[in-house]
């Protein structure tokens, strides 16, 4: 099984566990849920952001649990909760899918030919 799924059944489990919970864990996991969610589209419709993010996702691990204790500090509560949220997901789930992209793209042959075949110069 790949890393990227056990993560996200693992994150699946947190978030069914914050739902029955309910009241103020609900609410944290939503907007945690929906940051991840905004942080995800924006990686991937962004190309050379999804690049620096497949290279450097292990230091990303690293910032966003930075981010969640200065949060904490600064914002209250309530933010740093759906931060933390968020980074569970990234740290279970995206950051690991991101590195297997990265690995399968590299076992990939690479293109042979000049770089003018590749674009479409009309």
């Amino acid at each position: 099984m790949k890393q990227s799924t056990k993560g996200l059944l693992i994150f699946s489990a947190i978030i069914i566990l914050a739902f029955m919970i309910g009241s103020y864990i609900l609410t944290a996991t939503f907007f945690g849920l929906i940051t991840l969610i905004g942080f995800i589209v924006l990686v991937e419709s962004i190309q050379p952001l999804k690049w620096i993010m497949s290279r450097s996702s292990k230091i990303m691990d690293i910032m966003i649990f930075l981010f969640t204790i200065l949060a904490t500090i600064g914002y209250g509560l309530n933010i740093a909760a759906a931060l933390t949220i968020a980074g569970i997901g990234y740290t279970l789930f995206y950051g690991p899918y991101l590195r297997e992209q990265r690995k399968v793209k590299k076992e990939l042959p690479k293109p042979i030919g000049n770089y003018r075949e590749k674009f479409n110069w009309k």
